[in-house]
């Protein structure tokens, strides 16, 4: 396996939007509520709101895209909120962004609901095989049309706990 970024270069890009998040929020708001998309960006949201230099709340949702009969996208949702987001300062963090359609879903259901703002950060955006053009405010790092593993990527649900993201050796 090939190293892409190592665990130092991940959580220096971390600590950079940590600051730029705090940045953006902090002279408007004390608290926003950060909304992890699981289970791929579990890492990247645990090190991610210790970075953020205000009071984060915490949320989880678990939805996924997946192709389904006629190569259809669709979406599947395991876990959703269990409280209200009116009102407040959503933070939804994504592991990566490829498609859109997943992204696409949740901002769409989430905007119904009236935050007083709709951010994304996602560790990684790729953009080869984006079918849906979704706002992104905060990106750790662009990457071409490789498939990744490590640092809470999977590969059938392996490889998720290295300290580092990877790409297999062809």
């Amino acid at each position: 396996m090939q190293t892409l970024f190592t665990r130092e270069e991940i959580h220096t890009r971390i600590k950079e939007l940590g600051d730029e998040i705090t940045g953006i929020y902090s002279p408007f708001t004390n608290e926003i509520m950060a909304v992890c998309v699981l289970k791929g960006a579990i890492h990247f949201f645990s090190d991610l709101v210790l970075e953020i230099n205000m009071n984060v709340l915490y949320s989880f949702v678990q939805v996924s895209s997946y192709s389904g009969a006629g190569s259809t996208e669709r979406v599947k949702v395991k876990s959703w909120l269990d409280e209200s987001i009116y009102g407040k300062h959503i933070l939804v963090v994504e592991d990566i962004v490829d498609t859109g359609i997943t992204l696409n879903y949740i901002l769409g259901y989430f905007a119904k609901y009236k935050p007083a703002t709709l951010k994304v950060a996602t560790l990684f955006e790729k953009k080869a095989h984006r079918k849906v053009d979704v706002p992104i405010d905060f990106v750790g790092f662009e990457i071409g049309d490789k498939f990744i593993v490590g640092y809470g990527f999977d590969y059938d649900q392996k490889k998720r706990n290295l300290p580092f993201v990877g790409v297999e050796d062809a």
